[in-house]
C-alpha cells in the first residue's frame, strides 16, 4: 500500500490559499524522514495538490527540488517515486560536506578577522540551538544545527560554495534528524569548538576542526542510519 504524506493544508498555504512552495517542499521532506513516505511509494501530484490544497505548480517544484537532493526518483509511467537511501549515498554526502565545508570555514574565519562579516548570526544560531535541546524541542534544535553548518559556508563570501550545499541540506536535515543522540553532546562541543576558532580568526583551526568534525561523525552515523539504509 503506497502512504501519503501526513500533513494539513495550512502547512502548504498562506492566509488566503496561496500557494506556498516552500511549505509544500518541508512539508513532502517531513513525511520522507518520518517514513509516512515510504521508500518505493508513489507521490501523485494530483492526491498531493489535494492534500495540500494547493495547484500542482509548487506540488512540481518541490517534487523537482527532492529530486535533485537525492530523495525523489522520476520513474517512465510512474512519475514520482520517493527513492531508497543507500549507504553509498550517505558517504557520499560525508565526501562532499568534507570538500566544501572546511575551505569555506577557513575562508569565514579569515573574513570575521578582517571585519568583513559578522558573528552575530552564528552566535544567535548557537544560542538557539542550545536552548531548543535544553528545552526538549529537538526537531527546532537540529534545526538550528543545520543553520549553524549553512552560516559558516555562507560566512565564506562563496556564492558557489553556498549553493553547492543548498542541495545537500534536506539530506543533512533527514541525516541529523534520524541520528540524534548518537553523538548529541560531542556535537554540541565541536560546535563550539568551532563557533571560538571562528571568533578568534584562527583559519587553520576552524578548518581542522570543521574537518575533524564532519569526519568524526561519519561511522555513528552510518551505524545509527543502518535500519534505513539499503545496500
Amino acid at each position: 500500500m503506497e502512504q501519503q504524506p501526513s500533513s494539513t493544508p495550512s502547512a502548504a498555504t498562506g492566509a488566503h490559499g496561496e500557494a506556498r512552495p516552500e511549505g509544500v517542499y518541508r512539508a513532502l521532506l517531513r513525511s520522507i524522514i518520518a517514513g509516512d513516505a515510504a521508500p518505493g511509494s508513489r507521490l501523485k501530484e494530483r492526491e498531493l495538490s489535494e492534500r495540500y490544497a494547493v495547484s500542482r505548480i509548487p506540488i512540481r517544484q518541490a517534487l523537482q527540488r527532492l529530486e535533485s537532493e537525492g530523495f525523489v526518483l522520476a520513474e517512465p509511467r510512474r512519475g514520482a517515486v520517493v527513492k531508497p537511501m543507500t549507504r553509498h549515498d550517505v558517504e557520499e554526502l560525508f565526501d562532499a560536506r568534507l570538500c566544501i565545508e572546511p575551505f569555506a570555514t577557513r575562508h569565514a574565519a579569515l573574513r570575521l578577522a578582517a571585519g568583513i562579516e559578522s558573528a552575530d548570526r552564528l552566535t544567535a544560531i548557537l544560542a538557539e540551538a542550545r536552548s531548543r535541546f535544553a528545552d526538549g524541542d529537538d526537531v527546532e534544535g537540529i534545526s538550528s544545527n543545520l543553520g549553524f553548518h549553512a552560516e559558516v559556508v555562507r560566512l565564506s563570501g562563496n556564492g558557489l560554495l553556498v549553493r553547492s550545499l543548498q542541495p545537500m541540506l534536506g539530506r543533512m536535515e533527514w541525516v541529523f534528524r534520524l541520528t540524534h543522540g548518537a553523538r548529541e553532546g560531542e556535537q554540541a562541543g565541536e560546535h563550539q569548538q568551532l563557533y571560538e576558532a571562528l571568533l578568534q580568526g584562527n583559519a587553520e583551526l576552524a578548518a581542522a576542526q570543521a574537518y575533524a568534525h564532519i569526519e568524526r561523525g561519519r561511522v555513528p552515523t552510518l551505524a545509527a542510519l543502518a535500519p534505513f539504509l539499503t545496500r
